[in-house]
């Protein structure tokens, strides 16, 4: 899909640190709305000459190199353990810092990472867009997603200007905020992806084969994000739990058991967790919870008595 250019000059001319998934995307997204990158700098000279390519008008930064002087706003996509020291080297050129924006992509780190870059007198923000990026992720994939913003009033007025033009939507948190905003996106991202592994690997002992058991999981994967599209968790739960199912709930325990004891523990906590989804939509009434947790206690918190049955 691509993006018409619309160049304004009310829009700062911008330099991207990294060029990885998210910075590549990044920088192609904003030269589509308008923005002027002007400079590319990344681990290696190879991604950024390739990404600068891509981008007329951008500069390759070499290691030690100045920003351009008209540069007003700094992205710095890199991992988080870089962070630090990303900041440090950006604090030690010489650019007007006190009017330039500078914003990390980190979920989890807040604004004051970027502390030697404040104390420059630039203005520090998080701007996390809460997305997957592929590889060689196209710029739409801005289109509708929540941006989240933190760090100083000045920075995040212009991160709700810039999310705004990407096409995504900004969401403003405060730095106490952050650990249980990323703790939530972990959750529903790379828990997910884990999910999926946890259930293949269940079909995989019966004798189903990865790319099988993916088959197999999809559609119903499809049906449950569409069912989601449309309400909140608690009122499109569905499956054995949310029916009161003690049974079969302890079949499911039992075959485990047997076959993949090392899941019964992530069973009963998902499980568990499922009974409360449950009981707040009001389809399991306090007793038959009471039940099923007691099922799932059992299961991997057996009393002392069966420990030497059979």
């Amino acid at each position: 899909m691509s993006v018409p250019v619309l160049h304004d000059a009310r829009r700062p001319p911008v330099a991207l640190v990294g060029a990885g998934r998210l910075g590549s995307a990044l920088a192609r997204r904003l030269h589509a709305a308008g923005y002027p990158v002007a400079a590319v700098a990344s681990r290696t000279e190879a991604a950024a000459r390739a990404l600068a390519a891509l981008l007329p008008g951008a500069e390759v930064l070499r290691p030690g190199a100045a920003l351009p002087e008209a540069v007003r706003l700094v992205f710095c996509c890199v991992p988080d353990e870089a962070l630090p020291s990303v900041a440090r080297h950006l604090a030690s050129l010489e650019h007007p810092w006190a009017a330039t924006v500078v914003a990390h992509t980190s979920g989890a780190l807040t604004a004051g990472v970027l502390a030697p870059l404040v104390e420059r007198g630039a203005a520090a923000m998080s701007f996390h867009p809460v997305q997957a990026f592929p590889p060689s992720a196209d710029p739409s994939v801005f289109e509708g997603i929540v941006i989240g913003l933190e760090g100083a009033a000045r920075a995040v007025a212009l991160g709700r200007e810039v999310a705004r033009d990407l096409g995504a939507r900004p969401v403003e948190l405060a730095a106490t905020d952050k650990a249980r905003y990323h703790l939530a996106a972990s959750v529903a991202s790379n828990f997910f992806v884990t999910l999926m592994a946890l259930a293949g690997e269940v079909l995989g002992s019966i004798g189903l084969s990865r790319s099988e058991s993916a088959a197999l999981l999809r559609p119903l994967v499809e049906g449950t994000w569409h069912n989601l599209r449309e309400g909140l968790p608690e009122d499109v739960l569905t499956g054995p739990i949310v029916r009161g199912d003690a049974a079969t709930i302890e079949r499911h325990v039992q075959a485990l058991a047997e076959h993949l004891p090392h899941l019964l523990p992530v069973y009963a906590a998902l499980a568990t967790e499922t009974v409360r989804v449950a009981v707040r939509g009001a389809h399991l009434p306090p007793d038959e919870a009471r039940r099923l947790l007691d099922t799932l206690h059992a299961a991997v918190d057996p009393p002392p008595d069966a420990l030497f049955d059979g």
